[in-house]
């Protein structure tokens, strides 16, 4: 699949108010196919939002290259980028209606008359207000405005669409809603996003795939699946998601457990077993691994119950279990059990 965005070792620092430097992006690099939703995740000050800045080019870099359709983009100005950016804030013109705050762009752009009315229209149409076209701004709901935006960014036909938090505003149901209607206009417009998040659930929901960032540094990039069950190092596994972190030594073809169980896994030396919630029930398995407990707390959500169990060996351990699945009360003893196939050692030792 050609690649629509190459960056290649993007670096930019910052100065900070007491004097020294900020290190926002640290010799990045990363590629987009022309028709993939990518997510930069990661918390505050990670460099996500530098990223995409930088990719629009309202942040120059330090040293670097940026190329996007096979076009050098590292020197060229924001406005001679083949780019559109959604920002957390939508930015909307409020004294114009939501026409021509779609068609914008376009005038400026000199574009025909007509055509401005057939691709308006359309746009319109494709992000689900059709008819709205004479409505005023500050007669749109929250979720209407954010539509608006998308059709403003998408209506001048761009190779790519940067998207900075826009769903941040937006209440858990709609952000829901939008999050799938995000999705299925990437897919029918066959063009690339980049979308800046700091929500694991967002990323998860949405992506094709997630670049997880720390401290200017991508820490990992792949598929959801892939970055969920098979973190690359502690920080992505206890970012995305939750996740059981237990220490263990290898040696001899096995993982060997503080309280002596045992798993295959090669290495040596000291490294984390990871076991999501969801992965321990009370159900037993065979060839697995077992933990003994006290049920400490329980917090149902109607869908599931998550339980706090303390243990001996490994203190405290979360298990998310199915709000149908029968539940001691806190205080009672409980077992839990993981399979093989749902462990997951992370690489490169504890860190």
């Amino acid at each position: 699949m050609p690649r629509l965005l190459e960056i290649h070792k993007a670096s930019k620092a910052f100065h900070s108010p007491e004097g020294g430097t900020i290190t926002a992006l640290d010799e990045v690099s990363l590629s987009l196919s022309s028709a993939e939703f990518l997510t930069l995740l990661g918390p505050s000050g990670c460099g996500k939002t530098t990223l995409l800045r930088a990719i629009s080019g309202f942040e120059p870099l330090d040293r670097g290259q940026i190329t996007i359709d096979g076009q050098e983009m590292t020197d060229r100005p924001a406005h001679r980028r083949p780019v559109n950016t959604v920002f957390q804030r939508y930015a909307l013109f409020p004294h114009l209606t939501v026409g021509r705050n779609v068609s914008y762009a376009l005038e400026i752009a000199g574009t025909p008359k007509a055509e401005i009315r057939t691709r308006v229209g359309e746009m319109l149409d494709l992000v689900g207000l059709a008819g709205l076209g004479q409505r005023g701004i500050s007669q749109l709901s929250g979720g209407q405005q954010q539509r608006v935006a998308l059709a403003r960014a998408l209506v001048a036909r761009p190779k790519l669409l940067l998207l900075d938090e826009p769903l941040s505003a937006l209440d858990k149901n709609l952000r829901r809603q939008m999050q799938l209607e995000l999705k299925r206009l990437q897919e029918e417009l066959q063009i690339g996003f980049v979308f800046v998040t700091h929500d694991q659930e967002e990323a998860l929901t949405m992506s094709d795939r997630i670049a997880v960032l720390a401290q200017g540094q991508i820490q990992q990039l792949g598929t959801p699946e892939d970055l969920y069950r098979h973190p690359a190092n502690r920080f992505t596994a206890e970012f995305l998601g939750e996740s059981n972190l237990l220490p263990v030594a290898l040696h001899d073809g096995a993982a060997i457990l503080a309280d002596g169980q045992r798993v295959p896994a090669s290495g040596r030396g000291t490294s984390t077993l990871m076991i999501r919630p969801e992965m321990l029930g009370t159900a037993p398995v065979a060839d697995g691994l077992t933990f003994a407990g006290t049920i400490r707390e329980r917090f149902y959500s109607g869908t599931s119950n998550l339980l706090i169990v303390e243990t001996q060996a490994f203190g405290m351990l979360q298990a998310l279990l199915r709000a149908d699945a029968p539940i001691a009360v806190p205080g009672s003893p409980v077992t839990l059990y993981a399979g093989r196939a749902d462990l997951h050692i992370i690489p490169g030792g504890a860190t």
